[in-house]
């Protein structure tokens, strides 16, 4: 029995368990009927009982429908996610384990790095604000009124530490366009 489209398999699907779902109401609003102690006689409920009951049992079938069709995740034959990196690793035995929690992902900076990292963001920050700390206000984070100089070579930022002059030099120079679509 060959269906000819995709959509009529489906209304069928439904047609069918919506006409299961309406047997089942039947049965669990006339379940004294089971007991078999008496002849059979239909319970005295109204039309909209049934169509309650009905509604209520096919939301369940289809709830349980949709629970019974997921599928668990799927896993990596051998392969574990590292809980502190990440990584995928191939855990056969704890020796390899051990042998991924010897590599070291990211170095620490020496003491050298870390100083001339600092001292690159002072050489900065210097040539962006000149002896004052750019400070906010409380309750009014502003920035600085002075334009952000973009064409500054290492040399600048280097001078800019000994000279505080080097700012207000700039400060007075010709201002850069607004537009930050046009280019020089």
């Amino acid at each position: 029995m060959g269906f000819p489209t995709r959509s009529s398999r489906y209304a069928l699907r439904e047609l069918l368990l919506l006409v299961i779902a309406a047997a089942a109401s039947f049965v669990f609003i006339n379940h004294e009927n089971l007991y078999l102690n008496h002849p059979f006689r239909l319970a005295d409920a109204r039309i909209e009982s049934y169509l309650l009951a009905t509604i209520v049992i096919y939301l369940f079938l289809r709830v349980a429908i949709i629970a019974l069709e997921m599928r668990p995740p799927q896993t990596s034959d051998g392969l574990v996610r590292c809980p502190e990196c990440g990584q995928w690793i191939d855990v056969q035995s704890l020796d390899g384990l051990a042998a991924h929690h010897r590599i070291v992902l990211t170095p620490k900076p020496s003491s050298k790095e870390i100083v001339s990292a600092v001292a690159l963001r002072r050489a900065v920050d210097a040539a962006r604000f000149g002896t004052r700390t750019p400070h906010a206000e409380k309750g009014n984070a502003r920035t600085p009124a002075m334009p952000i100089p973009e064409n500054l070579t290492g040399q600048d930022l280097l001078e800019a530490l000994h000279d505080p002059d080097f700012v207000e030099r700039l400060r007075h120079s010709p201002q850069r366009p607004l537009d930050r679509d046009l280019k020089r």
